[in-house]
């Protein structure tokens, strides 16, 4: 039932009736639910790993909503290895980059006496027709890799279950020309009363790949904002050199070694990236990652003040009586000149 609840959402080209207008969502495919549902995507989390001349990504993604049945598609740029992905793995890398807390202590009078509050802040950016290479069943999933022309690939996947938009073969064309090839990966509940919902199940691809290369174009088809986060593992760190909107930077969460079972060295230089995609329509690029000028490490800090209000404010106190005991003593010796 854990598990269930984990796989609950598995994305990318769903079930749809006729006339129903699909919702893409993530950056490596497009999620589209069954013909009752109003599942959306709104962000997913990566792993990128990268070590001699293999790539490994690690996904999963954040579904609001359910459906019946749900299928996920990745694009890459060889052949691809699919295993099942650790399922604590996204936790274990949210606690390495967490930012580092500095805790500070101010001496303020009376502010720890709630006359005054105060709360911690942050700081720190083929010809025409379809080749089916594969066809597997992994867990819960019906896996297929496919290479091919776009109408082609997409004729497969409506003959296979997958009722796809008219967009998709213009969004798969590019992938497609420049030899990709296509993973796709179907889901459906394995009792006929339950739905898909939450957070899909980690999936992992590996393939050969002599540059970092993260796939985000057919994201453009996404209705809805995206989130994504994207912890690239390699030697050294990686700087985003090529941007799915031209302009649009990515903020930087973290950069430094990391120890994790997921991250054998050398590929144990975790650097990581989260960005906001308002208008998923703009994204004409992948990410692409090289590698940076230095290992500089980066670590937000998230700073908390702390006020120790009790011998301030008594040392005011003391001040302030010991000045009006002195303008009173000067007040009586010249009345008392005076009056002489």
């Amino acid at each position: 039932m854990k598990l269930w609840r984990g796989i609950a959402g598995m994305l990318a080209l769903g079930f749809v009736a006729a006339g129903v207008t699909p919702a893409w969502a993530c950056a490596c495919g497009g999620y589209l639910p069954d013909a009752e549902s109003r599942a959306r995507v709104y962000g997913e989390q990566a792993l990128v790993r990268h070590s001699q001349g293999t790539e490994e990504i690690t996904l999963s993604m954040a579904v609001n909503g359910s459906s019946k049945k749900a299928a996920w598609i990745m694009p890459t740029p060889a052949p691809a290895k699919v295993e099942l992905g650790d399922a604590e793995l996204f936790s274990r890398l949210d606690g390495i980059i967490l930012p580092k807390v500095v805790r500070r202590t101010t001496y303020w009078p009376f502010r720890g006496l709630d006359l005054f509050r105060e709360d911690g802040g942050s700081a720190g950016a083929a010809p025409g027709g379809v080749n089916v290479h594969e066809q597997m069943t992994l867990g819960p999933f019906q896996i297929a890799r496919l290479t091919g022309g776009a109408a082609a690939v997409t004729g497969w996947l409506g003959t296979n279950g997958y009722v796809v938009p008219d967009s998709l073969a213009t969004n798969l064309a590019p992938y497609l020309t420049e030899g990709w090839e296509i993973v796709a990966v179907k889901l459906a509940p394995q009792r006929t009363d339950a739905s898909l919902a939450g957070e899909t199940p980690p999936l992992r691809l590996s393939f050969s790949s002599d540059k970092v290369v993260y796939p985000m174009r057919l994201s453009k088809g996404a209705t809805t904002p995206q989130r994504v986060t994207v912890y690239v593992a390699a030697e050294h760190r990686l700087d985003a050199s090529t941007l799915p909107v031209a302009g649009l930077q990515p903020e930087l969460l973290y950069a430094g070694p990391a120890e994790d079972p997921a991250l054998a060295a050398p590929a144990n230089y975790l650097t990581a990236y989260r960005v906001n995609y308002p208008e998923p329509s703009r994204i004409t690029s992948d990410f692409t990652f090289t590698q940076a000028a230095t290992d500089e490490s980066f670590q937000r800090v998230r700073y908390i003040t702390r006020n120790e209000p009790g011998w301030s404010t008594f040392g005011v106190l003391v001040l302030i009586v010991a000045l009006g005991g002195f303008v009173l003593f000067r007040v009586r010796s010249r009345l008392r000149n005076r009056a002489g």
